[in-house]
């Protein structure tokens, strides 16, 4: 029991969330209901108040397991007021359910596995606290063996659909990497590990990239690759794969200095060009990376300070010309001039890319895009919501998805999640991912 009138590491651990913060840390714990029988696990429910804003998965598929990459009670902050996990597993063991396992979370972001885009739609997420590159606790390994467990038996999910957040993210083209590409994250590797894998009862794992494989994909960080991929021999065992992966993979602890093989993309990953990224060159001089334009001419030794923590779990949503990129293609690319890109114009016009290529006026925006526009990729315009024509006869399940648009007439743009079906203006328009 805690000295009186010293806070406890328990009580700290909610930091941040609000009038939360004022209910005694036991209390919450006994007011806390089960919907998994708890078995060996310390588990109670604390939802998000994006909990009953969030739609019910038609499938699970998959369970994604991720790291935090920063501190306990700021991560956990994070993600109970943005609905960013399903479960949430703290230093001491302890779980958190911060959305119910039938709904979706928004903990991958940009996401494809097995041609499945946006794996939120089909996965339930689980953030362990700690680092891609280092071990877990022991009572931490105990209650995500039990969790899995569970999860496993309730959705038949076999053990090589157990992934990593690193598996599944992958990036948009940029000044980087031309193409869809996989080594957007590292987050969760570890658990990519044989001998990690084994002690959480899982006994097989994934063998190859399908996406891939397929040509959907293509890789960026091989290194990476190579670690995440080691373990597909089925016949070897956890030490010797594990032995096999720090052999293939090599994964150097992560260094923040530009060298002539180490680009800014490798260090910040799509956080390079962001205004919380901070680029400190030889001489000095320090610029953020949105106020980076040659990128071809950042002097090596330059230090590179990204900001802590995950951070890419946000939807696959809306990119501007002139801070994400200064082209179509920078910001679409092989995708600029198609029907599933669509542009927001300063003026207030919308337009597809398929539209602006065919119409000779137009065209030339595609070559000049004004800055300040704004870009999806990967969606469908689904037209104006009318009485005769609701949102689910649009967009089908998907009309109240996290990732689903609406802008209203007035030029507010909501997420699907916070839509209330009945009071939806007429002349809605309405995106929702292809």
């Amino acid at each position: 029991m805690a000295e009186a009138g010293k806070t406890t590491r328990r009580e700290l651990l909610l930091t941040g969330l609000g009038t939360l913060t004022t209910i005694p840390w036991t209390a919450r714990l006994l007011r806390a209901r089960d919907d998994i029988p708890a078995g060996a696990l310390r588990i109670s429910t604390r939802l998000s108040p994006r909990n009953g804003q969030r739609p019910r998965r038609p499938h699970t598929l998959y369970i994604v397991l991720h790291t935090t990459e920063g501190p306990e009670a700021g991560s956990l902050s994070k993600v109970w007021s943005r609905g960013e996990t399903h479960y949430f597993i703290a230093k001491d063991g302890h779980v958190l359910r911060i959305i119910d396992r039938d709904r979706i979370a928004t903990h991958s972001g940009r996401s494809m596995w097995e041609g499945h885009h946006t794996i939120d739609d089909w996965a339930v997420g689980i953030e362990v606290v700690g680092h891609y590159d280092q071990d877990i606790t022991a009572g931490q390994y105990g209650a995500l063996r039990e969790l899995l467990r569970q999860l496993k038996s309730v959705y038949g999910v076999p053990d090589q659909r157990v992934l990593t957040h690193s598996m599944v993210a992958y990036g948009r083209p940029n000044r980087f990497h031309r193409n869809n590409h996989r080594g957007r994250k590292r987050c969760g590797m570890i658990f990519a590990r044989a001998d990690v894998r084994s002690r959480l009862g899982l006994l097989s794992q994934p063998a190859h990239d399908e996406d891939v494989d397929a040509g959907r994909l293509v890789v960026a960080d091989r290194r990476l690759y190579r670690f995440l991929y080691a373990g597909g021999a089925p016949a070897a065992t956890a030490n010797a794969v594990s032995q096999a992966q720090a052999a293939a993979a090599q994964i150097p602890a992560p260094s923040d200095v530009i060298t002539n093989g180490w680009t800014a993309w490798d260090i910040a990953r799509e956080r390079y060009d962001s205004s919380d990224t901070t680029y400190v060159f030889p001489d000095g001089r320090r610029l953020r990376g949105d106020q980076i334009r040659e990128w071809n001419k950042i002097p090596p030794g330059t230090h590179v300070q990204a900001s802590e923590g995950d951070g890419e779990a946000s939807m696959e949503g809306f990119l501007e010309i002139g801070k994400d990129g200064y082209t179509a293609p920078e910001l679409a690319g092989a995708a600029y001039d198609k029907s599933t890109t669509i542009y927001f114009l300063p003026d207030g016009r919308i337009r597809t890319g398929s539209e602006l290529r065919q119409s000779r006026t137009m065209r030339t925006l595609l070559d000049r895009m004004p800055t300040g526009t704004r870009v999806l990729v990967g969606y469908v315009y689904g037209g104006h919501v009318q009485k005769s024509r609701p949102a689910r006869s649009i967009a089908g399940i998907k009309w109240n998805y996290p990732s689903t648009f609406y802008r209203f007439p007035d030029g507010r743009i909501v997420n699907g999640d916070e839509v209330n079906r009945a009071a939806i203006p007429a002349r809605t328009l309405i995106f929702y991912q292809n």
